[in-house]
C-alpha cells in the first residue's frame, strides 16, 4: 500500500516536470540552467561542460529525486536515514595511563629477613613526656605499623613488646630490662635490630629526626633509614651519629635507634600524635631497610 503510494506520486511529478520541460526550447537553456543550478548547487554537479539542454534534464531530475522525493519518500535508502561521516573527524587521544606513586618497590629483598622492632620504654618507664603526649605511645604506635609492613613484605618480624609494659619483669632494673631487649635480638639471630624512640631536650625549640648507629661500626643502615624517614615526612633533617646506647653496643648484627622527634616541642609532639604522620615514619623506615638490603 505505501509503495503504491509513492509510485503514483512520483508518475504526478513526472507528468507535471515534462509538461514544463517539454515546450522549452534550447536556445532558453542556458537561463533555465542557471535557475537550476542556484537550486541544486549544493548537491548535483555538471559532468559535461558543454551538456546544454541536455545537462538540464540531468539537473531537474537530480534536483526531483535528490532533493525532494528523497527525503520525503526516503525511497532509496530502503527507510533508514543516510549517514554522513564528516570530513574532518575529531582525532580522540587516550589519556596517558596512571603511572601511580613512585615510592619504594617490595623486590622479595625481605623474604626470610629476621627483623627485630624495639618500641623503646613502656608500662612504668613512659619515657619522655611533655606536651600532653608520651614517648611510649608514639613509639609503640610507629612500630605497631612498621611491624605490618615488613610482614607484609615476606619479614619475620620480632616485636620485643606489643603493648604498653616492660619486656623484663615489672620491678626489674634500666639494665635487666635493656638487657632483655638485646637478648630478643641475639636469640632470634636477627638480621637487623631497630629501636624507635621520642627524643625530649630542656630546649623547647628543638626539632627534627636523627638515626644513632653503633660507635666504630657501620652507619649504613642508619644512612639509609634516616634519609627514607625525612623523605617521607619533610621533617628536619638531624642526622646520623654513632652512639655508645646499650641496645647498640651490646647487639652483633646492624642495629639502629631511631630518635623521631622532640615531644618537648609543640609542633612536633602534635605530629607525633598523628595517626598520618605516624605512617609516614613508619614508611620511612621500611623504606630504608628495604634499599639497606638492596644494596
Amino acid at each position: 500500500m505505501v509503495y503504491s503510494k509513492k509510485i503514483l506520486i512520483v508518475t504526478m511529478l513526472l507528468v507535471l516536470v515534462f509538461n514544463i520541460v517539454g515546450p522549452v526550447q534550447v536556445s532558453h537553456a542556458a537561463a533555465l540552467d542557471s535557475v537550476i543550478n542556484t537550486l541544486a548547487a549544493s548537491t548535483v554537479s555538471s559532468t559535461a561542460s558543454g551538456a546544454g539542454g541536455s545537462d538540464v534534464f540531468s539537473k531537474l531530475f537530480s534536483l526531483l529525486f535528490d532533493k525532494i522525493l528523497g527525503p520525503i519518500l526516503n525511497i532509496f535508502s530502503g527507510g533508514k536515514a543516510a549517514t554522513t561521516l564528516p570530513e574532518n573527524p575529531v582525532k580522540v587521544t587516550p589519556l596517558p595511563a596512571d603511572e601511580g606513586t613512585t615510592g619504594i618497590v617490595d623486590s622479595g629483598v625481605l623474604r626470610g629477613k629476621v627483623v627485630v622492632v624495639d618500641p623503646g620504654h613502656g608500662g612504668s618507664n613512659p619515657g619522655a613526656v611533655a606536651n600532653s603526649t608520651r614517648e611510649t605511645d608514639n613509639n609503640l604506635a610507629v612500630s605497631l605499623k612498621l611491624r605490618d609492613k615488613l610482614t607484609k613484605a615476606g619479614a619475620k618480624v620480632i616485636m620485643t613488646r606489643e603493648s604498653d609494659r616492660t619486656v623484663a619483669p615489672e620491678g626489674s632494673s634500666l639494665g635487666q630490662e635493656l638487657a632483655a631487649r638485646v637478648d630478643i635480638a641475639e636469640a632470634n639471630n636477627a638480621d637487623i635490630f631497630v629501636s624507635v624512640h621520642s627524643n625530649s631536650n630542656p630546649d623547647p625549640s628543638l626539632y627534627g629526626t636523627m638515626t644513632f648507629y653503633p660507635s666504630g661500626k657501620s652507619s649504613k643502615l642508619a644512612l639509609e633509614v634516616q634519609n627514607s624517614i625525612i623523605k617521607e615526612t619533610g621533617a628536619v633533617d638531624k642526622g646520623t651519629s654513632s652512639a655508645t646506647f646499650y641496645v647498640l653496643r651490646n647487639t652483633s648484627m646492624p642495629s639502629i635507634l631511631v630518635e623521631m622527634g622532640f615531644v618537648t616541642n609543640a609542633s612536633e609532639a602534635r605530629k607525633l600524635q598523628e595517626d598520618n604522620y605516624r605512617n609516614k615514619i613508619a614508611q620511612g623506615i621500611f623504606n630504608g631497610v628495604v634499599k639497606y638490603f638492596n644494596n
